[in-house]
């Protein structure tokens, strides 16, 4: 089979490389064995080829957290049933069998089967952006409809998914992105309101548009300066959800700026919870599907020979929505 490997650590430009001879590989207990037809990527994957990522595996590794597919194999303790069932979910990825391949290795308990009208792209990038989200932001950011919720890196893939489920939980959501191109996506997609971190100042721009009251719940996957400058806009008991550190680095809050206002700093990471949990937030999320509350919208889709370019693209920041890579495509 073909798969992009990375076999030191490096940039991805340097790291990265499409092998045509990979040694076949089966499907372990409790797993299952899939055909890929299509990939997400996201910026976990170009933190791993340079090893800052704190879920990097070992060398070599396949990236690719996300997948949908065709499962061919099964493994011991699974139901041989699954076997031709279209499904996404997370690859096992840590074990190095991640999705940018012609095959790759699921758990059996964390696969879902993609539903009529969802298209291998769209489901190769809803699982993790969207699980993200909803760890996030109903899991344990406790959102309302009562809520104002801001959202860092708004046009990125976790960004979209949070824009739009805080949207469909009936939050108002003002986004933070960069430049008129994503301003106009961000609004397209739901966000009541865009702050353009490159020419506004977000601190300002928030407490303005809440008429001085803050925001109750800020979803940060960016960290740094923004995280840090979206955090002095939180309202009196708001809620900042660390997600990640897309700027390089982790905003900066001490424990004592959550003191006078009551503020909760939340960590969020969809990990670590048991399967029945995840089975619950994706029927919950399906739900939003079905209703057209929840759209996979803006992937931007690479042909599996241009692997490297899709990662690179991330790299570059020029994000909108989620990056996908086409593996294969199924007939009939």
């Amino acid at each position: 089979m073909r798969a992009w490997k990375v076999k030191s650590y490096g940039e991805p430009t340097d790291v990265l490389t499409l092998e045509g001879n990979v040694t076949p590989f089966e499907a372990g207990i409790d797993q299952v064995k899939v055909k890929v037809e299509a990939a997400g990527l996201g910026l976990p994957d170009v933190f791993s080829c340079r090893n800052s990522y704190p879920l990097t595996p070992p060398l070599p590794f396949v990236p690719s957290q996300e997948a949908a597919g065709i499962i061919v194999e099964v493994g011991e303790n699974v139901d041989a049933n699954l076997i031709n069932k279209r499904v996404l979910g997370p690859t096992l990825f840590q074990q190095q069998r991640g999705g940018l391949a012609e095959f790759c290795l699921m758990s059996a308990q964390a696969v879902y089967e993609i539903p009529d009208g969802m298209s291998s792209e769209e489901a190769a990038g809803f699982y993790i952006p969207y699980q993200t989200a909803w760890v996030g932001l109903v899991h344990r950011g406790k959102i309302t409809a009562d809520d104002t919720v801001l959202v860092l890196g708004a046009s990125g893939s976790s960004g979209c998914a949070a824009v739009q489920l805080a949207k469909a939980v009936g939050s108002h959501v003002i986004a933070v992105a960069g430049g008129p191109e994503k301003r106009r996506f961000c609004l397209e997609i739901g966000a009541d309101e865009v702050i353009d971190h490159h020419s506004d100042d977000i601190t300002r721009s928030a407490m303005e548009l809440t008429g001085g009251r803050g925001v109750d719940v800020i979803f940060d996957p960016v960290g740094g300066k923004p995280g840090r400058a979206a955090f002095k806009a939180i309202a009196f008991e708001g809620r900042f959800v660390v997600i990640g550190f897309a700027s390089g680095e982790w905003a900066r809050v001490s424990v004592s700026d959550t003191l006078l206002d009551n503020v909760s700093l939340i960590g969020a990471m969809p990990t670590g919870f048991s399967p029945e949990f995840y089975v619950g937030a994706h029927r919950d999320l399906m739900k939003y599907w079905n209703d057209g509350k929840l759209k996979v919208v803006g992937n931007q889709v690479f042909e599996f020979d241009d692997g490297l370019k899709a990662i690179q693209h991330i790299a570059a920041g020029k994000v909108q929505g989620k990056v996908v890579v086409r593996v294969s495509t199924t007939e009939g």
